[in-house]
């Protein structure tokens, strides 16, 4: 071959090499730009996928706030011849008032507690788990323990002159002898809170109204209430004296809401008693009777105690005072303000 030849044969080799070259170095440069575009492509996912992520997760936190909760708790129910309890659940919708503080001295009363009695969903309370004489609401106690163990239309006979004792003075002024029912003496003691009709009505026990006295404390245990205690039926002050919490007291008025008997006479204003000397109309202690959506009260008043209303509504709702200068005042302001 000719050295013509042959530098052509070169040169072209060389044309061919120079142009694979670069093909190979646009490729090259392409490939690179694809997968730099392919990483930009996956970090811009990723990206797009956390905060997807946190919107979701927002959103759904949104939307369970502000769905109905659901509330554990023990419902009491009672009879007039056994108390039971159940575990319920019940939806509540959310309550503005739930998280809102409230100062505690809103109200005079040395305790107090304003609570949902088919929820347990506590409004407010102030001093709640203090210990404190409870006065007349220990009627309340009095009045499930004889349902527990009388019949309604029984007759009870008044075995002494008990208005004639210390501190009751507050009495129906039942003479040693006389003939009442039980159903005329809950009336007595829960509408108008007659310290007598409650010493009668547990002196009919057998053993007398300390062992029916023994019996309120059995059921303040087998209630689980560990502050709670009576040394006397009516609620007077005495050494030992009868105490309780608002705490304590709620669970108890669970299940007095849950007692048809009980929850018919404390709605009453008045109610016209019969035994065997006569009759007599008797009226509420309540001034706030079916005001303020109050449908069922009970009073007490006692040196010691101070005064004391425990009030249901007719949603449902409960405010227990206790030693407060006006009680009825407290309760407004827990009922209207809140």
């Amino acid at each position: 071959m000719t050295y013509r030849n042959t530098a052509k044969k070169e040169l072209e080799d060389f044309r061919y090499d120079a142009k694979l070259y670069k093909q190979a170095y646009k490729a090259g440069i392409e490939a690179r730009g694809i997968e730099k575009r392919a990483k930009q492509f996956k970090y811009m996912r990723v990206g797009i996928s956390i905060v997807a992520t946190i919107v979701v997760v927002m959103t759904l936190t949104w939307i369970l706030s502000h769905l109905p909760k659901r509330y554990s708790y023990i419902r009491a129910s009672a009879d007039e011849y056994s108390v039971s309890f159940q575990t319920e659940n019940v939806i509540q919708s959310p309550s503005a008032l739930s998280g809102t503080q409230f100062e505690e001295n809103f109200v005079n009363a040395r305790a107090a507690i304003y609570a949902d009695l088919e929820t347990g969903h506590i409004l407010y309370k102030k001093n709640s788990q203090e210990p404190l004489p409870i006065a007349s609401l220990t009627k309340f106690v009095t009045a499930i323990v004889a349902l527990d163990n009388f019949e309604l239309d029984e007759v009870v006979e008044v075995k002494q002159n008990w208005y004639e004792e210390e501190d009751m003075s507050w009495s129906l002024e039942l003479d040693k002898g006389d003939s009442i029912t039980v159903e005329s003496l809950l009336n007595a003691m829960l509408i108008s809170s007659y310290n007598d009709a409650a010493y009668t009505l547990a002196d009919h026990y057998v053993g007398g109204w300390e062992e029916f006295v023994v019996e309120m404390n059995n059921y303040a245990l087998l209630l689980g209430l560990e502050n709670t205690h009576f040394s006397n039926p009516a609620g007077l002050d005495s050494e030992e004296g009868n105490s309780s919490t608002v705490e304590e007291l709620y669970r108890v008025i669970t299940v007095v809401y849950g007692n048809e008997i009980i929850m018919n006479i404390i709605s009453k204003s008045y109610a016209d008693l019969d035994w065997n000397i006569g009759s007599q109309r008797i009226y509420t202690t309540s001034s706030i009777l079916n005001q303020y959506g109050n449908v069922a009260g009970k009073t007490g008043i006692t040196d010691d105690a101070g005064q004391c209303f425990l009030g249901i509504t007719d949603d449902g709702r409960v405010t227990i005072v206790l030693d407060s200068i006006d009680r009825f005042a407290d309760t407004r302001k827990l009922l209207l303000e809140l």
